[in-house]
């Protein structure tokens, strides 16, 4: 029989204060972490770091937690509390948030010499090194979000189709997806970020994994005018032009692009892993999940095998009262008891070698473990230039994408736009 929620945190709060008493018995002086998190309390994933951190409590009687639940805009409002003086030992965010927010501001404890050989190689391969910052590492990953097709492998039977390994075979794919009634791709109209994934992940399987940072490193602007650019940004458009992707997609607000796969209207969306977990209640529990990397394109340099991902990281503060005691609970989140309570309890991926992800998400589990390259989400240009993806790229490209533009002047504006940005870069 299953415990109710109320009498599971009423035994963690019991395991909570023996610990403490035991603590106080043994003349250990007992710290408190406060720990502020991108979750939202009620979450699973909450609830599977509150089961964690009881875990550490019970091994560690010294040491207990007091969390602040802020949700997504968690950065963001712990940027205004450590400004008023508020001290926080450490904190979780997207990986490439922390990368190009706290970390980059210099609020990040560099704990690079707390992580031995043993530690860095108990992870899957790239994840540490992801969010460093020339070898020095500010955060540990502790959540492996990859970015895939996840599709309706039922519906993609009855079209008499198998995932595509080139662009061709995708287009294809529309096709037979039209002939059984059914849209072969969805989008969220108002979530350009996830819109962009197409076009980074064009441009990754033309010139390589991460080659979005370099396109507009060129201080000229040029990088943009290449063809293979202008190329790319005709092929997400194709995908309109094709019929892959319903007309009536422009108009969805999320989540409504995403619940019509759930419905069985449309086969899959570009998107990142927790998916599965989001449509959970719409989609049902034996919901066919299943997922193919992006396909490759013809004379490129990228692989199907090159994968792009949103790690989410937990950082200590520069200021944390009890910096030792932090560092030490983050690599115990990335250890194997607490990867396997999170996978359990959260039904998140793991960053940790040889610990199982949700069967839900084998799909997900084999490309990060075949993985050839990382590149962070939506190519990794958000994570090292966010301000020009949030108020250049990402906008324009998601006008482009729904319409409203050519990819001529795409690339045209991105090219302008980079110039001026170097130029007025101070």
């Amino acid at each position: 029989m299953k415990t109710s929620t109320p009498q599971r945190w009423s035994t963690t709060k019991k395991v909570l204060l023996s610990s403490m008493l035991s603590a106080a018995a043994l003349g250990v002086s007992a710290k408190e972490l406060t720990f502020w998190s991108m979750w939202n309390e009620p979450e699973p994933q909450a609830k599977a770091l509150r089961s964690v951190m009881a875990a550490y409590t019970k091994a560690h009687p010294d040491v207990t937690f007091k969390v602040v639940w802020n949700g997504r805009q968690n950065q963001t409002k712990l940027r205004g509390a450590l400004q008023a003086g508020t001290k926080v030992d450490f904190m979780d965010q997207d990986g490439d948030q922390l990368y190009g927010g706290l970390q980059a501001a210099g609020a990040g404890l560099e704990i690079t010499k707390d992580l031995d050989k043993a530690f860095k190689d108990s992870l899957l391969p790239g994840a540490l090194d992801l969010y460093a910052n020339n070898g020095k590492v500010y955060s540990v990953p502790y959540v492996y979000n990859t970015v895939n097709f996840w599709y309706n492998r039922d519906l993609m039977k009855k079209a008499g189709a198998t995932p595509p390994k080139t662009w061709d075979e995708l287009l294809n794919l529309c096709a037979a997806v039209q002939k059984v009634g059914k849209s072969a791709l969805v989008i969220e109209g108002n979530v350009s970020d996830y819109n962009m994934l197409y076009f980074s992940h064009l441009l990754e399987r033309t010139y390589g994994a991460n080659s979005m940072a370099k396109l507009f490193e060129d201080k000229t602007g040029n990088g943009w005018t290449q063809a293979g650019v202008l190329e790319a940004a005709q092929m997400t458009r194709t995908l309109w032009d094709k019929g892959c992707i319903s007309k009536d997609a422009r108009g969805f607000q999320y989540p409504a692009g995403q619940q019509t796969i759930a419905l069985g209207d449309t086969l899959g969306e570009l998107v990142g892993s927790w998916l599965p977990t989001e449509l959970s209640e719409s989609a049902g529990k034996d919901f066919p999940w299943s997922a193919f990397n992006f396909p490759t394109v013809k004379n490129g340099k990228g692989k199907q095998t090159d994968l792009q991902v949103a790690l989410l990281s937990m950082m200590v503060l520069k200021t944390a009262p009890n910096p030792k005691e932090a560092v030490d609970f983050i690599k115990f989140v990335a250890g194997e008891q607490a990867q396997k309570i999170l996978v359990a309890e959260g039904q998140i991926g793991s960053t940790r070698k040889g610990v199982a992800w949700p069967a839900v998400l084998a799909d997900a589990e084999k490309s990060a473990r075949e993985a050839t390259a990382l590149s962070n989400f939506g190519g990794g240009l958000k994570m090292v230039y966010p301000e020009f993806t949030a108020t250049v790229l990402a906008p324009e490209f998601n006008k482009m994408f729904l319409g409203e533009g050519t990819p001529q002047q795409l690339v045209a504006t991105l090219a302008a736009k980079t110039k001026d940005f170097w130029a007025n870069k101070k």
